[in-house]
């Protein structure tokens, strides 16, 4: 199962063997300087040393670009938890130190997650008086200011983010969430920079991915003054075979092919996430935005046989969904008992449902021990409102909590931690339930719109799952 870290397994190959790179000496400021987040000696894996000096490959004497860059432009496309920030860090710093009056600009989806890059900038200049003496301005709020003019900006990746500056080097985090035109503004930003690069670093996209989509695009064409390096799998699917499996991690993930992380672990995580997850996260391969929301086995394998009985003891939810358009609503019922097990089944459907109907219904299951009461606060705002001036205890799901839900419940039944009643409603739902990816994240929820019925039951259980989960045992009427 050995695989080797370098090369990638698509990538733009160098014009010589012994090819000129300005990565040298900043590799060398790194040796010397850098710390990692424990505040000891940086120790870069032999493909993050690879990847620098082939990003920062200059023209060879006797060409007329002698010691340009070769690249314009260039991306980087690896699995997720491989020390992207530690590469962008890096570059920004060469940015800085390679010539007077420099603009370095980084961009991410937002301003804090571009900010992680100019943390750990920041952070070596601070701790290192050497290179602290090459900066008359270095703060977290200030910004970085060399003592050659230099300047690093970060900014959120909006349309007009970068519109009119002269950047000399620009990077990208998150490229499969990132506009056309965004990059588009930084190569017309570096048009009058003989030494300008636009740098992006990315996971795998999706079809919304439009950017992203046309670099692929370009790399087949192996344009000279373009770079790319792609670690992927070979394929866009999981292998029952753990050696195989391991296999196509590595080839998406160097930091594990160089062993600087476990590969049984990997595995071992691939085996636990939705599939398309893992696909696109751990192989660095496309998939489409929406996919189905729950593996059929693990779901069937969830249902409570012929014997069981519901278990007396433990809080008990009552979570209410209703459809958009109020023809059909769902309470679904939920405990958890003492060994963290959920237990989950429909308490009551309803057609054509009013909110009197669905406060008589609150009421009466008050009265047979609800501990909690849990809804989609801009769905059924009134109805809890109500229920909480009577007194009753009510958990307003807010977006975040529907996010939560939808993964929460997906790795309770994968790991065998739910049973449910194998309700007929329950169960047509679940099979047609999609999930959305969210942007620039592994998050995830289940998406009503673009699932082909409707969801209410799958919806109730997705949030009495979660509200039940953060319940502790108490008496009935202490709020």
């Amino acid at each position: 199962m050995s695989v080797a870290s370098w090369p990638p397994p698509r990538y733009s190959p160098p014009l010589s063997e012994d090819f000129p790179s300005d990565g040298d000496r900043i590799l060398q400021l790194v040796d010397l300087c850098w710390t990692d987040d424990h505040g000891k000696k940086l120790v870069l894996d032999n493909w993050q040393r690879q990847l620098i000096r082939h990003v920062l490959e200059v023209y060879p004497e006797g060409h007329k670009r002698a010691g340009q860059l070769r690249y314009r432009e260039c991306f980087v496309s690896v699995a997720r938890q491989n020390g992207k920030s530690v590469i962008g860090s890096i570059l920004a710093m060469y940015g800085l130190l390679r010539e007077s009056g420099a603009l370095v600009v980084g961009l991410a989806s937002t301003a804090d997650q571009a900010n992680i890059v100019y943390k750990r900038v920041l952070e070596v200049i601070q701790k290192d008086p050497r290179l602290e003496k090459r900066f008359k301005k270095a703060t977290m709020h200030r910004g970085i200011v060399g003592t050659n003019g230099s300047t690093y900006l970060t900014k959120a990746s909006k349309s007009d983010a970068v519109q009119g500056l002269a950047t000399s080097l620009g990077i990208i985090d998150e490229l499969h969430i990132t506009s056309p035109a965004l990059w588009s503004d930084l190569l017309n930003g570096i048009a009058a920079k003989p030494r300008g690069l636009v740098f992006g670093i990315t996971t795998a996209g999706d079809e919304d991915s439009e950017l992203l989509i046309r670099l692929y695009k370009t790399a087949e064409d192996a344009p000279e003054r373009f770079g790319y390096f792609i670690w992927e799998a070979p394929e866009s699917h999981i292998p029952e075979d753990d050696e195989e499996l391991g296999r196509f991690i590595k080839l998406a993930s160097p930091s594990i092919a160089e062993g600087r992380r476990e590969v049984e672990n990997e595995i071992a995580e691939v085996r636990s996430q939705p599939e398309t997850d893992a696909i696109h996260f751990k192989l660095n391969r496309f998939v489409a935005s929406l996919n189905p929301y729950m593996r059929s086995d693990k779901w069937n394998a969830a249902a409570r046989g012929e014997d069981y009985v519901w278990p007396e003891h433990g809080p008990l939810v009552y979570s209410i969904e209703q459809t958009t358009d109020d023809t059909y609503a769902t309470i679904s019922a939920t405990r958890k008992t003492a060994d963290g097990r959920l237990h989950t089944e429909l308490a009551a459907t309803f057609v054509n449902p009013n909110p009197e109907l669905l406060l008589r219904a609150c009421e009466i299951l008050r009265e047979n021990g609800a501990q909690m009461f849990a809804m989609d606060r801009l769905k059924l705002g009134p109805l809890a409102n109500e229920l909480k001036r009577r007194g009753y205890p009510v958990w307003f799901a807010s977006g975040a909590d529907i996010i939560n839900a939808s993964s929460l419940l997906f790795l309770k039944v994968m790991n065998g931690e739910l049973e449910h009643s194998n309700d007929v409603l329950l169960n047509t739902q679940m099979a047609r339930t999609v999930r959305k990816q969210k942007s620039g994240g592994d998050a995830y929820r289940i998406d009503k719109s673009a699932s082909s019925i409707e969801i209410d039951a799958v919806m109730a259980t997705a949030i009495g799952v979660y509200v039940a989960e953060q319940q502790q045992e108490r008496p009935l009427g202490i709020l």
